[in-house]
C-alpha cells in the first residue's frame, strides 16, 4: 500500500474526536437555553422562545456512530485478517495438490475435502459439496467484508451530510436573542454568563468575559465543522478505494469458481490474494490511525 497516498494525521483524528465530543455536548447546551430565557424573564425582560428543530434528532445517533466507528474498523480488520488467512491457506493447499498431481488436473476430479476450509465449523450459506462450492464460501466471506466497508463509508457520509443541517441549527440558536425586548445579549453570550449553563468545550478562553468566550466558542465550533468536512471526505475516499480492492478480490474469486483446471484456479487465487492483502493493509492503516 502506498501510505503517502492515504496518510492521515493526528490533527485529523483530533477533529473526529472533538466533533464526537461536541455532539455529546449539544443536547445539554440546548437544554440550558430555556434556563437562559427564564433567567432573562426573571430579570424583567420580555420572554422569548426558540423553535424546535427536528435536525437535532440526529445528534445522539451520529454521536454513537462516531464512538462506535473505531470498534467497527477494528472488527473489520479482525474479520479481514481471518479471511486473508483462510485464502492464504487455501492457496498453499491448492499449490501442493498441483505439485502432487498436475496443473492440468481437472477441477471436478479434485477432492474438495483435501482443503482444510472444508472442515470449517461455520458457513455463510451451507456446507459445500465440491471444490467450486468451497471457493464460493471464500467469495461470500469477502462479500461480507465488502458490505461492512460500504456501511462504514455510509456512516461517515451520513455524519458529514447531517452536519450541514446541524451547523445551521446550532449557529441559529447561538445568535438568537435571549429576550424579546433586546437584540443583545445573544443566547450564546447569555449561556456563558453563568458557569452552570456554559457549553462544554475543550479550549482555554482568553478572557472571563462572556462576550469574548461566546465569540471564541462560535469560532471554534465553526472551525470544527469545516475540519470535519475535510476529514470525512478523505476517509470516504479511502474506504471507497478499500471497497474497490475487496470487489476486485471478489471478482477474481468468482472467476476461480468457473475454471476447469488447477493451474487456472491457482492463477486467479493469487490475483485475489494480492487484492486481499492490500485490503488488509488499508484496514490496518485506518485502525492504527484511529488508535494512536
Amino acid at each position: 500500500m502506498n501510505r503517502l497516498a492515504y496518510e492521515f494525521s493526528d490533527a485529523q483524528r483530533l477533529v473526529l474526536d472533538r466533533y464526537t465530543a461536541y455532539l455529546g455536548s449539544v443536547p445539554q447546551t440546548f437544554n440550558n437555553i430555556p434556563l437562559v430565557f427564564e433567567r432573562r424573564r426573571a430579570s424583567g425582560h420580555v420572554a422569548t422562545v426558540l423553535a424546535g428543530d427536528s435536525r437535532l434528532n440526529s445528534v445522539p445517533f451520529n454521536e454513537r456512530c462516531l464512538r462506535d466507528f473505531r470498534g467497527r474498523i477494528n472488527e473489520a480488520q479482525r474479520r479481514c485478517r481471518g479471511y486473508v488467512a483462510d485464502l492464504t491457506t487455501f492457496i498453499s493447499e491448492s499449490l501442493e495438490i498441483s505439485r502432487r498431481t498436475s496443473r492440468n488436473e481437472p477441477i471436478n476430479q479434485v477432492d474438495f475435502k483435501l482443503y482444510s476450509l472444508s472442515r470449517s465449523k461455520t458457513w455463510k450459506l451451507f456446507p459445500p459439496t465440491d471444490l467450486p462450492h468451497l471457493i464460493h464460501e471464500l467469495t461470500l466471506r469477502f462479500y461480507e467484508l465488502g458490505s461492512e466497508a460500504g456501511q462504514l463509508k455510509y456512516t461517515i457520509a451520513e455524519v458529514h451530510e447531517t452536519s450541514f443541517g446541524l451547523g445551521s441549527v446550532c449557529f441559529r440558536a447561538m445568535d438568537h436573542r435571549s429576550c424579546q425586548c433586546h437584540s443583545l445579549p445573544t443566547v450564546i453570550q447569555e449561556l456563558f454568563r453563568d458557569a452552570r449553563t456554559a457549553p462544554a468545550w475543550d479550549i482555554a478562553y482568553s478572557s472571563a468575559d462572556p462576550v469574548v468566550r461566546a465569540a471564541e466558542y462560535k469560532k471554534g465550533v465553526a472551525d470544527l465543522f469545516n475540519g470535519l468536512g475535510a476529514v470525512a471526505a478523505q476517509v470516504s475516499v479511502f474506504i471507497e478505494e478499500l471497497r474497490l480492492r475487496i470487489d476486485t478480490a471478489i471478482y477474481e474469486l468468482l472467476r476461480a469458481e468457473r475454471v476447469w483446471k488447477l493451474g487456472e484456479l491457482n492463477f486467479h487465487l493469487a490475483a485475489a490474494k494480492e487484492e486481499a492483502d492490500e485490503s488488509l493493509a488499508m484496514i490496518s492503516h485506518l485502525d492504527t490511525w484511529l488508535s494512536e
